[in-house]
């Protein structure tokens, strides 16, 4: 999407400006999935109508006042200018490889590798025999527009009729970039390319295969496959050479999927003596805890406030976001992606924030701000209940709450697992924190305010985009099938919504 203004014709009954927009090959940030909730998919609007009463709750008076109105609550009228926002740019996408150089691409045989996330999608192209990947090439995940978490994009995709052909026509259109961008690098052809390999979380690889997500979003939560058959390349509609293998990594449950199978192969957690705690923080939060001797795993739904989104400013790690925050002496120090004028402010940012808020007793235990507070005086806006942070980017009341209840689900994922393994958290020799988060955070202020378990510092051990790396090791190790089978065999996956002791444990950690 770039910046510039757009006149809406041809509108068809019933349709709102983000189905125009839409239509039309433009993407607008919809972390609600267009329910009116998140108030992302803010446009300008000449001689806009009178704002209905949701816009009223998530815009401000005088950014109504300047034409701002809500794409999906906006019926949309031919002949209406709509001015877009200024497009995200330079987003931080953790692909956590170096490539190989100087190789001849002629007559090599590759393997494609793709980490399918929910907010971004990483191609690896894999030269057999070679350490390291030839190319990587990565992008935001388009299917963003239809909502921020999985939750919004089952909905969208069981609710409507032309759904999932939609969410699927977007992810395979999106790695066909890739694919084009990561083989063209090097100078190879795509009949060079002999397998792929797709990780994901369960609805993501579901969506990809075009299969019903509908059983993922209602009790019990089961997934149509937790094993996939090997795909055919174009029967999914794959650039590639037709009758291309295409295998995707099995799934544990509706909610802890192949990623994770990937990762939790790749630290080798499973065959290790050590008892070892696997945390990939997003809006899933999936965890995994064993050791030879025993696998549980669960899926804490911590939202997705931790990658920018149902936070007032929030966005993802691309230029302009606030990225880290600290205070030296009695002066704010804060840094941006890219060094570009704050805008807004991703995951990161948000931990150093919260953390620095109760250090300097801003905010109290239990999150609420407090009136009387002396630190950095002229931030705190009391009326308003918002702390300014830099260049007029704000951090709310809400948006302590947001944190808060990211915080609670992980903190209780943990407890709960260790409850049902009957071990402490002393026990815990390594803690493996994957995903790009995990290795942008501070670990020391994370586990100040809560979002990682309270442990020596050397225990924790970022590694990374776990689900690609494992997915490139399928590649090459013929053994990753069975033990990626095993994984599911052992696994032992605790339902944390229906767990007898959810609710209190999850209230209790709430708290700071």
């Amino acid at each position: 999407m770039t910046e510039g203004v757009f006149r809406i014709d041809a509108v068809k009954k019933g349709e709102k400006v983000s189905d125009v927009l839409r239509r039309e090959g433009v993407a607008l940030p919809m972390e609600c999935g267009g329910a009116g909730l998140c108030g992302k998919c803010r446009v300008t609007i000449e001689d806009a109508a009178a704002p209905c009463a949701d816009e009223k709750k998530l815009l401000s008076p005088e950014d109504i006042k300047n034409g701002a109105r809500l794409a999906c609550l906006t019926d949309a009228v031919d002949g209406m200018t709509v001015r877009l926002p200024r497009a995200s740019r330079g987003e931080r996408i953790l692909a956590g490889v170096e490539t190989e150089s100087g190789k001849e691409a002629r007559g090599a045989d590759f393997s494609v590798v793709v980490d399918i996330g929910t907010t971004t999608v990483v191609a690896y192209l894999v030269r057999s025999g070679s350490e390291k990947p030839a190319a990587v090439a990565s992008c935001m995940n388009p299917q963003r527009e239809f909502g921020a978490d999985v939750i919004s994009r089952i909905s969208y995709a069981s609710e409507r009729d032309d759904g999932l052909a939609l969410l699927h026509e977007k992810i395979i259109s999106a790695i066909n970039g890739l694919i084009a961008e990561i083989t063209e690098s090097v100078g190879a052809r795509r009949a060079q390319i002999s397998l792929a390999v797709i990780s994901g979380n369960t609805t993501m690889e579901h969506l990809f295969a075009g299969v019903s997500v509908r059983s993922i979003g209602r009790a019990p939560f089961m997934p149509e496959f937790r094993v996939f058959d090997t795909l055919a390349s174009e029967r999914l509609g794959l650039e590639l050479a037709p009758g291309t293998p295409v295998s995707l990594m099995p799934n544990i449950s509706g909610f802890v999927g192949g990623d994770i199978v990937s990762g939790t192969v790749y630290t080798g957690l499973a065959d290790a003596e050590e008892l070892s705690l696997f945390i990939d923080i997003g809006t899933n939060n999936e965890m995994v805890l064993g050791s030879k001797d025993l696998l549980l795993c669960c899926s804490a739904a911590a939202g997705p406030a931790l990658e920018g989104a149902k936070i007032s400013r929030g966005m993802c790690a691309a230029e302009g976001a606030i990225d880290h925050v600290k205070l030296n002496g009695n002066e704010l120090t804060v840094s941006t992606v890219g060094n570009a004028p704050a805008i807004g402010i991703c995951g990161s940012g948000l931990v150093d924030v919260v953390a620095l808020l109760l250090s300097e007793r801003i905010i109290g235990q239990d999150g609420k701000f407090k009136k009387d507070a002396e630190a950095l005086p002229g931030r705190l806006d009391v009326k308003n209940k918002r702390w300014l942070i830099d260049n007029g980017v704000y951090f709310t009341q809400k948006d302590v709450r947001e944190v808060q209840l990211a915080k609670g689900a992980i903190c209780t994922g943990v407890e709960i697992m260790l409850a049902e393994a009957g071990k402490r958290l002393e026990e815990v020799d390594r803690i493996f924190l994957a995903g790009a988060f995990g290795n942008y955070i501070d670990v020391e202020n994370a586990s100040k305010i809560g979002i990682l378990p309270k442990v020596p510092k050397e225990k924790i051990i970022p590694v990374g985009n776990s689900s690609g790396l494992g997915a490139i090791e399928c590649c090459r190790d013929k053994g990753f099938p069975a033990k990626a089978a095993k994984i599911l065999e052992r696994a032992k996956h605790i339902e944390l919504a229906t767990h007898k002791d959810f609710q209190q444990i999850f209230v209790r950690n709430l708290l700071f």
